[in-house]
């Protein structure tokens, strides 16, 4: 991005007066022009009248002062050289050192040539519209001014001494009008050239005002965005989108590289423009994020804008409402089941009472009391899942709060020794979560990796992982076990309701924490590991 040029970056032509300023590259650029057009005349002047190959009127009146006056002109020209390259000398004086220096020297070079009639007068008019391009304001009128008087002056002197053998006062008197002329029209020229620098100064500021903010507005929106060509090369995108992605995107790099999914749903867009929305699908370490495709217009070759848009919000919106509702209708059947569940349970201990009872119908007693247990439990899981409230997220203390739950963990377990190894970076102090959720999740994963996820139960193992991940930098916590692991197909649905493989279980203790994670805008997924068992880790949003 190109930032605007600043007030100190420009040179005002002319130190008196109502000089105008031009942007100093500029200056010094036409500066330049001036001095090689000065090189070539002074050359000139000097190597024709050297070489006899010249016009017969240079130095026709005074062939020793035109000699030595080209030489010294073309001397102090390439002297100058060394200031317009490294410039000791600042703009504006250099600007009148070489005006006056050409009026000068053009000056003497026509009086040895004849005065006014040899026609060399005429280069005075371009020295003088070269001072008002360059300077501007009232040095236009002085260049002008000190022209008449070296024309006027040439011509009295030559007058008063007979040095020609006619006069020419109506041709000098016109010549010095000329320098007016053209110094007024230079006036115009430069007062037209500092508006023009202005208004472009101005919507320069402007433009790079409005980029700036533009850039800002990407960078800080929500929204992810994207830009790539036809060719799917990546030309933009803002940090919305590498947090959505979980990735880091860079410039030039390939669209299809990134996410596979997403360049196929794009190449789709391409065969059927009116499907311009698509959903792409949630990952371990991604939301579910909706995509909008957009062609750009204003590109001149093909260019294609990708809107992202997390649906976590919105996914979060749609559970509640689904919870509400469930919560409603389970608690009614809950309700219903209890008192009956209730009876049941009842006459099962009575009857295990009497002493009549054979042990073949007291086995048949076992089985009542076990189920009508494991029911009571689904009832309860269910009964705490609909009286689950709006979460209320808090800043809390990580370390801390682990070394509580270690605590806790053991009382509830009646463990001497704790089974937990917790691992927490110094640099991870606090995360953003409902620590009665926090507690439910983390113990019942913890809970589920010491009951069904250890190879040597008397010597539990369980790894509590914290951490800040990279590519996303949210915060995570992860728990592994050293069980045997999780079956691929059954992976898929351990965080469905009422899924389970285990004959006491309920089914509900996972999906309640993947429920939970999602109302504090977290997300709960399953890994295995490389040398066995597994890995829950819950990836949290840092607000």
């Amino acid at each position: 991005m190109h930032s605007a040029p600043k007030q100190s970056e420009f040179v005002k032509t002319c130190p008196f007066g109502s000089g105008f300023y031009l942007p100093a590259e500029q200056a010094w650029r036409t500066l330049k022009v001036f001095h090689a057009y000065q090189m070539v005349l002074s050359f000139a002047f000097f190597g024709l009248f050297i070489s006899h190959t010249g016009p017969s009127i240079f130095g026709q009146s005074n062939a020793a002062l035109f000699q030595s006056a080209s030489l010294t002109y073309l001397a102090l020209i390439f002297f100058s050289t060394v200031f317009i390259r490294k410039p000791y000398i600042p703009y504006t004086r250099q600007v009148q050192l070489k005006v006056i220096l050409d009026i000068l020297f053009l000056s003497i070079l026509m009086h040895a040539s004849g005065g006014i009639t040899s026609g060399l007068g005429v280069l005075l008019a371009v020295s003088v519209a070269a001072g008002g391009l360059l300077a501007g304001g009232q040095c236009t009128l002085a260049f002008a001014a000190i022209a008449t008087f070296a024309v006027l002056g040439e011509q009295t002197y030559a007058d008063i001494n007979d040095v020609f053998p006619k006069t020419a006062y109506m041709y000098a008197g016109v010549l010095s009008a000329s320098f007016f002329t053209i110094a007024v029209l230079a006036l115009v020229l430069a007062k037209r050239v500092e508006t023009s620098e202005q208004l472009a100064l101005k919507q320069s500021r402007e433009i790079d005002d409005l980029i700036q903010l533009n850039d800002y507005i990407i960078k800080h929106l929500q929204s992810g965005i994207i830009v790539i060509d036809q060719h799917q090369t990546i030309r933009l995108a803002n940090k919305a989108a590498n947090t959505l992605l979980g990735l880091k995107l860079t410039i030039g790099a390939s669209l299809l590289d990134i996410t596979i999914e997403g360049s196929q749903l794009f190449k789709r867009w391409l065969r059927s423009p009116h499907e311009d929305s698509a959903i792409l699908a949630a990952s371990s370490n991604t939301p579910r994020i909706k995509l909008h495709f957009n062609q750009l217009d204003s590109f001149t070759d093909n260019a294609y804008i990708i809107f992202l848009d997390d649906l976590s919000s919105v996914d979060q919106q749609i559970q509640q409402g689904k919870l509400a509702s469930l919560g409603r209708l389970t608690a009614s059947i809950a309700h219903e089941i209890r008192n009956p569940l209730g009876a049941i349970s009842h006459a099962g201990e009575l009857l295990s009472e009497s002493p009549s009872i054979e042990k073949e119908d007291q086995r048949l007693l076992d089985i009542i009391h076990n189920h009508t247990g494991r029911v009571n439990s689904i009832v309860k899981s269910i009964l705490q899942l609909s009286r689950q409230e709006d979460s209320h997220i808090e800043s809390i203390p990580l370390a801390h709060w682990l070394n509580e739950f270690e605590s806790q963990f053991m009382e509830q377990f009646g463990l001497t020794k704790s089974p937990l190894i917790i691992n927490i970076p110094n640099d991870l102090n606090n995360i953003d979560f409902d620590k009665n959720h926090l507690k439910q999740i983390i113990d019942n994963l913890c809970s589920n990796a010491l009951k069904y996820g250890q190879q040597t139960p008397s010597h539990p193992q369980i790894e509590i992982r914290c951490g800040i991940q990279k590519a996303t930098q949210r915060s995570f916590i992860s728990i592994s076990d050293n069980g045997t692991g999780i079956e691929d197909t059954v992976a898929a649905q351990i965080f469905e309701p009422f899924f389970t493989t285990s004959s006491s279980g309920t089914g509900l203790g996972l999906y309640i924490s993947n429920q939970l994670a999602e109302l504090n805008h977290a997300k709960l997924s399953y890994s295995a590991n490389a040398a066995g068992g597994s890995t829950f880790t819950l990836l949290i949003n840092n607000t």
